[in-house]
């Protein structure tokens, strides 16, 4: 209620740069919303040029059922996306990609984008798409919507989780300097 916000939803957390390929999500959604009428998209990021300029694009396209909450705590954050029914990140290119994997860890489906770092990051637990294409972008939000949570493999997902863990990074980086050290 705080943020305007009503289930159902997707999610997409991040900035709105334009490699992050927004307005390409915008537009799938848009022919999405026509199918689940009580739907939302929650695009959750503080508020910038970048915004600003994508909420002008929206109300251009006359795409209805868009939330534009800001910025929102960790702490409340948590809560939108376990409640999420859907993550999607349709980013043009990544060096990393955390927010899919902060979804994941929050029991939430993910459908991402095929491009750069995302399948090493992700493995095989999301559903992918080409993010150029509207169509392949709307079929993935459409399998992730009716396969919905029940399709994550709690192990996977924590064995994939377990790949980008601090204490590992950690880990590994100590290795390396004991070889350069000796």
């Amino acid at each position: 209620k705080k943020y305007g916000i009503i289930k159902p939803y997707l999610i997409y957390v991040g900035n709105a740069y334009p490699h992050k390929n927004l307005e390409r999500l915008v537009v799938a959604y848009k022919k999405i919303k026509k199918e689940n009428p009580d739907l939302s998209l929650v695009l959750v990021g503080g508020q910038d040029f970048f915004y600003d300029r994508l909420k002008k694009f929206t109300k251009e396209k006359s795409v209805k059922g868009v939330v534009f909450p800001g910025y929102i705590p960790d702490e409340e954050l948590d809560v939108l996306y376990r409640h999420a029914k859907l993550y999607v990140f349709p980013s043009l290119y990544e060096g990393f990609g955390l927010p899919p994997l902060e979804a994941l860890a929050k029991s939430t489906p993910v459908v991402s984008s095929s491009r750069t770092s995302m399948p090493e990051v992700l493995g095989d637990i999301v559903t992918y798409f080409d993010p150029e294409d509207l169509d392949s972008i709307r079929g993935a939000i459409r399998k992730g919507l009716k396969e919905g949570k029940k399709k994550l493999d709690k192990e996977k997902v924590a064995l994939q989780l377990s790949k980008f863990s601090w204490e590992e990074m950690a880990n590994q980086t100590k290795v390396i300097y004991e070889k350069i050290l000796k």
